[in-house]
């Protein structure tokens, strides 16, 4: 019997060390591709529409972001600026590619554009004409890129999150936390929303994004925040059914 009893406890012990020793496989919010419609406006005032997408190529995706003026806008401006994220999905993790901003309403002319290599772990930036390089310690995300950073807070149940942010030709320091649920209404409806509030390093503006937890990559609503001007907010607009 004694013999019987060691010989078990030895086995359990063994699948416990195999247990112990393989990889951890973490849960990742699947990539859907999407296309979806916003209204700008700058205060109470409409002022442009926009629209964002994600798609794939390969294995290649794409966040890319159009804006065109509206109302009193449009006629102070002819522009009509987006901007192109382009990443891969590794492990769980995003690693972007090239980040361009550009003006799609002056012949495609492009005002930034941002490599990365990764292999090397550097990132090579220009900007109104001027060249600059940092070094990669980490995952990298912008303003596109930052609705992967909070799917993946919200399926892990994370607080808060650090992370380096690109930012008009340079690396800095960008912190996401999670606020309290609430609702907002979306078309004429009542939308039950997880809150994110987005802090960048040097500086005064706040970026509050509201999610919907069933299309998590998908804003229903961002909201930038300064002291000293009016708010700007993006809200989605439903497709009509």
């Amino acid at each position: 019997m004694n013999s019987s009893r060691r010989l078990i406890l030895k086995m359990a012990m063994g699948c416990l060390l195999v247990l112990q020793l393989l990889p951890v496989v973490t849960a990742e919010v699947p990539l859907v591709a999407f296309e979806a419609n916003y209204e700008l406006f700058y205060g109470k005032s409409k002022a442009a529409i926009a629209q964002l997408s994600l798609t794939q190529t390969g294995d290649n995706w794409r966040w890319y972001l159009l804006t065109k003026p509206k109302g009193i806008l449009s006629l102070l401006t002819s522009k009509e600026p987006y901007s192109e994220t382009i990443f891969t999905r590794v492990d769980g993790n995003h690693r972007v590619q090239q980040i361009t901003i550009a003006d799609d309403g002056v012949k495609d002319k492009q005002l930034e554009t941002v490599k990365f290599d990764w292999d090397g772990r550097q990132v090579e930036m220009l900007r109104k004409g001027v060249t600059s390089s940092a070094a990669l310690s980490g995952d990298v995300y912008d303003y596109l890129s930052v609705h992967l950073l909070s799917a993946k807070m919200q399926d892990e149940n994370l607080p808060q999150a650090s992370v380096d942010f690109y930012k008009k030709g340079r690396l800095i320091k960008l912190e996401l936390k999670q606020l309290p649920n609430t609702s907002v209404t979306i078309g004429e409806k009542e939308v039950d929303v997880m809150v994110f509030e987005q802090l960048l390093q040097d500086s005064r503006t706040r970026l509050i994004y509201y999610y919907d937890p069933g299309t998590p990559y998908i804003p229903m609503k961002i909201e930038t925040l300064h002291p000293e001007k009016k708010t700007t907010t993006m809200v989605f607009v439903p497709t009509a059914q």
